[in-house]
Order: structure tokens, then C-alpha cells, then sequence
């Protein structure tokens, strides 16, 4: 018996990941290409779908396609409605219909950050919940919430842009063109400008958590601060979605302990919070996106939703 396949295609700024999954999650055929987002939006899809071509050229019983991408997606018609300037020309993308056209398989589209936080639900550290929150402190802050067992889009597809809390009244500038957001404090960018504003010497937040780690009070002091916000963000996520867990995954996450233990600390501090919500990391790491992305399939195939 042929095994129900889907191909999972994660679009992001620098790079994106295509991979062929089955209904339990495996990934079968990964490989990844440059997004190469200077050269416009035509021509990023004109090579995903060169490149998903001769994926789908290796796998029987395909069921369709499920893609994950930057910026505020339209679920219903899986048209980008926005892309910010990391991806030039990808605003307007008719991503579904430009899939579909070339390959003749029924297509989902879905923000990337949802597409993990989908992930997380049916094949990580959120299996069994109904209710969670899924962050992902990179580059920026991408969310995603799930509420009674469905993903919350919102009414323009910009539901879960949690990155975009605000915690700082007038504070420092985010890339979404506000101020004060929790991305402005918690994302690796965030962490390494207020370091360097701190005289912390170090090129990446990574090295800011290795500094923090070897006792550097300076450091110490900016993983401190980075914790408080993201607990003030996790607080106002509590009170508008009563999640059961946050699941916390990206590469600031990897700091561990020295993220975890003073951010649980602070959360344990308020009483709205305290008790009600586990925070725990995420478990599928960088192959979130393009599982979220493949599990859209299985999850979609057949029904609406």
C-alpha cells in the first residue's frame, strides 16, 4: 500500500526548506534552496516550483501541497496579503493558485509562524492540548495560537502576530514600523542592540548568552531584561488566550536555563499567571515550518476549516 504523502515547502527570508512528510510526521526527501528574496518575487517562485517539481518526481501518493510562508496570508484564497521588505514582490503572491497551476494538487498556504505552532500541536511539545501559544524568538518574533484545537487567523490573516505586543510605551523601534513591541526586546535582534547598547562586546545574541553564561554582569544583566519583557508579553498572551502551555522554540530559546529560569520566574510573580500556564521549549526545532506547512494536508484534506 502506497503511503499518503504531502509535500511541506517553508518560505523564509534567507532560505527555504521543502520536504516530503507522511501522516505520523516523518520527513522523507529535505533539501533546502537560498530564498535569494533580492531578486523579486517572480523569480522566488518561479524556483520553488522548480524545486518542487523534482521533489514531487520521487514520492507516490501525493495528496497535496502545503506551504508555510512569511508575511500575513490570506488562509482562504492563500494569496500573500503583506510581506514586509525581507521578501520584495511577495506582497499580492497568488502562492495556492500559482501551485496549483503547475502541478494540478489541491494547495494550502499558511503563515509560517502558524505553520509551526500547527507543528507543535499535532506532532510536538503540544500533543493532547487544545489550547496553547507557539513563539519563535529568531531573527524577529513569530506566534501562532491555537484555540479549541483551530489556529487563530483573525480577520485580515495577521491573528498570532504576538511578536508585536507592545511592552515598551515609546520604546525602541520594530520592523513592523511601531515601537515598543516585544520583538524590539526579546528577539535575538533585540537582545544584541540593547547589549551593544549595554557595552556588551558581542556580534549575535548567541554571544551575548555565552558571555551571560561565563558570569558577565553586563550580559547577565541584558538576558535579565530580555526574560522581563517576554514574561510581560506572555502575561498579556494569558489573558487574551488562557492557553494551556507556551511553547517557546527558535535559536534564542537555546539558551536554556538562562533564558528559562528567570523568565519562569517572573511569570511565577504574577498572580494572573502563576499556575494556570506550563512554559516549556518547543521539540521539533528548525523543521517546525516545514512540518507545520506539510500537516496542513492532512489536517485540511477533504474537510474545511
Amino acid at each position: 500500500m502506497t503511503d499518503r504523502l504531502a509535500l511541506g515547502i517553508d518560505i523564509g527570508g534567507t532560505s527555504c526548506s521543502l520536504a516530503l512528510m507522511d501522516e505520523a510526521g516523518r520527513l522523507r526527501k529535505t533539501f533546502d534552496i537560498p530564498t535569494r528574496a533580492h531578486e523579486g518575487g517572480e523569480a522566488l517562485i518561479a524556483r520553488l516550483i522548480e524545486a518542487a517539481g523534482r521533489v514531487l518526481a520521487e514520492g507516490a501518493g501525493m495528496l497535496g501541497i502545503g506551504i508555510g510562508s512569511a508575511g500575513q496570508i490570506d488562509f482562504a484564497t492563500g494569496t500573500c496579503r503583506y510581506a514586509t521588505e525581507a521578501l520584495p514582490g511577495w506582497t499580492g503572491m497568488p502562492i495556492a493558485d500559482r501551485f496549483r497551476a503547475a502541478f494540478g494538487l489541491p494547495v494550502w498556504v499558511e503563515n509560517d509562524a502558524n505553520a509551526a505552532a500547527l507543528a507543535e500541536h499535532r506532532y510536538g511539545a503540544g500533543r493532547g492540548l487544545s489550547d496553547l501559544i507557539c513563539l519563535t524568538l529568531g531573527t524577529g518574533i513569530g506566534g501562532g495560537a491555537i484555540a479549541g484545537g483551530r489556529l487563530v487567523r483573525g480577520a485580515h490573516g495577521a491573528g498570532g502576530e504576538l511578536g508585536h505586543i507592545p511592552v515598551e510605551p515609546g520604546g525602541a523601534p520594530c520592523a513592523c514600523g511601531s515601537s515598543g513591541c516585544l520583538e524590539a526586546y526579546a528577539s535575538a535582534t533585540g537582545i544584541l542592540r540593547m547589549a551593544r547598547e549595554s557595552g556588551v562586546e558581542a556580534g549575535s545574541a548567541r554571544e551575548v548568552y555565552a558571555l551571560a553564561a561565563g558570569g558577565d554582569a553586563a550580559a547577565l544583566a541584558v538576558t535579565e531584561r530580555a526574560a522581563r519583557y517576554l514574561a510581560q508579553g506572555i502575561v498579556a498572551m494569558v489573558a487574551a488566550f488562557d492557553p494551556q502551555a507556551v511553547l517557546i522554540g527558535g535559536g534564542v530559546s537555546q539558551a536554556g536555563d538562562l533564558l528559562f529560569a528567570p523568565l519562569r520566574r517572573h511569570l511565577e510573580a504574577n498572580p494572573f499567571v502563576r499556575g494556570r500556564c506550563a512554559v516549556r521549549p518547543a521539540a521539533l526545532g528548525p523543521a517546525a515550518g516545514v512540518i507545520g506547512a506539510a500537516a496542513q494536508v492532512f489536517l485540511y484534506h477533504n474537510r474545511e476549516d
